[in-house]
């Protein structure tokens, strides 16, 4: 498997993990809900430069790829208080 790819999909897969960093990491520190989506950001690239550090590959990938992590997971947050908001349901 070609190393790039593997560090996307480490990287990009990463998503649900940087959302649970958020709940452990951030929410109980932060009362205000909008700095979740920039701790999910910061929380990405710090994964995404973490695998690469590791792995020993492309930095610049990381930062671009932790930055759609953090978009994704900062989605995902969205995207689930949504789902699971009581006034949405009909």
């Amino acid at each position: 498997m070609d190393p790039n790819t593997l560090q996307t999909l480490i990287g990009v897969g990463g998503a649900p993990v940087v959302t649970a960093l958020v709940e452990v990491l951030i929410k109980p520190f932060t009362a205000d809900k909008r700095f979740y989506p920039l701790g999910a950001l910061a929380l990405g690239i710090v994964w995404n430069l973490a695998v690469a550090y590791v792995l020993t590959l492309d930095t610049r990938l990381a930062a671009l790829l932790g930055v759609l992590t953090g978009l994704a997971a900062a989605g995902f947050y969205s995207g689930g208080r949504t789902l699971f908001d009581n006034e949405s349901v009909r």
